[in-house]
């Protein structure tokens, strides 16, 4: 049972990270790195992209500037196998070989479509866009944000551990079996999620308002953020490190904060 404290915390610390600038990320005023900015940054760009043929004039489809912001947010820095251009890279690939021929008609797959493509596209992107499905983690994060109408749910350590803590164990430790668990949890849990307050759309012109109001109404994206933000919130706060990974998917903290 959730209950409505954890909910208000939850949306509350949601709402704060929409709207305001991540404070890890340079000098921690950098606008792009709120979570209205990443969505408008990634799903808005793939967006244009499929206005314009998939073309972005020689230019990545999605920047590494952009993937560089969204790993500092992720707590994914300790990642050094793939950097921010390499990973914008093999996500043109990826973009144009999976995603394009099926954006038209994400959004109106039906749930069990969705839930398929979710998971292997987040498995896929981490075997070939990061080398290793160490990276699962990173995928899911960065596939979160891409294809907000998915069902993708954020993944680490600390996801499994917050899981277990609210009574869904998972018996392995990859996304495959972690999104059905979390997919089992978020439904337990999506009544009262969906009377989480909705944020505002702030960043960009009119016309990224009117995307992301639509993706907002329209889609779960919101509720599975209050999701992943309850997730954090019901561990300790010097857990938070779990989060976040490195290369081999672990999280990067010194041993002693990793004791369980």
């Amino acid at each position: 049972m959730l209950s409505k404290n954890a909910l208000e915390q939850a949306t509350v610390a949601a709402l704060q990270r929409w709207e305001t600038p991540f404070p890890g990320f340079t000098s921690g005023g950098d606008p792009r790195s709120s979570d209205n900015a990443l969505l408008v940054l990634t799903y808005g760009g793939l967006e244009h992209a499929a206005r314009h043929d998939w073309r972005n004039a020689g230019r990545r489809l999605i920047d590494k500037t952009y993937i560089d912001i969204l790993w500092h947010v992720q707590q994914l820095t300790e990642i050094r196998v793939c950097n921010a251009e390499r990973i914008a890279a093999a996500l043109d690939g990826f973009i144009r070989t999976h995603i394009a021929p099926d954006w038209a008609s994400l959004g109106t797959l039906p749930t069990k479509d969705k839930t398929r493509l979710a998971t292997d596209w987040v498995e896929h992107l981490a075997t070939n866009g990061f080398g290793s499905l160490h990276s699962e983690p990173a995928a899911s994060r960065l596939l979160f944000y891409l294809c907000p109408m998915l069902p993708i749910f954020n993944f680490s350590r600390g996801h499994l551990m917050a899981l277990e803590h609210l009574g869904f164990s998972t018996p392995e430790s990859g996304y495959r079996t972690f999104a059905t668990t979390a997919g089992h949890a978020y439904r337990e849990l999506s009544t009262a999620l969906n009377t989480a307050t909705h944020p505002v759309p702030y960043f960009g012109d009119t016309e990224q308002h009117r995307l992301v109001r639509h993706l907002l109404d329209h889609g779960d994206w919101w509720p599975r953020r209050v999701f992943d933000q309850l997730l954090r919130d019901s561990l300790p706060a010097d857990k938070t490190v779990l989060f976040g990974c490195d290369d081999a998917g672990q999280p990067t903290a010194p041993a002693a904060t990793l004791d369980t």
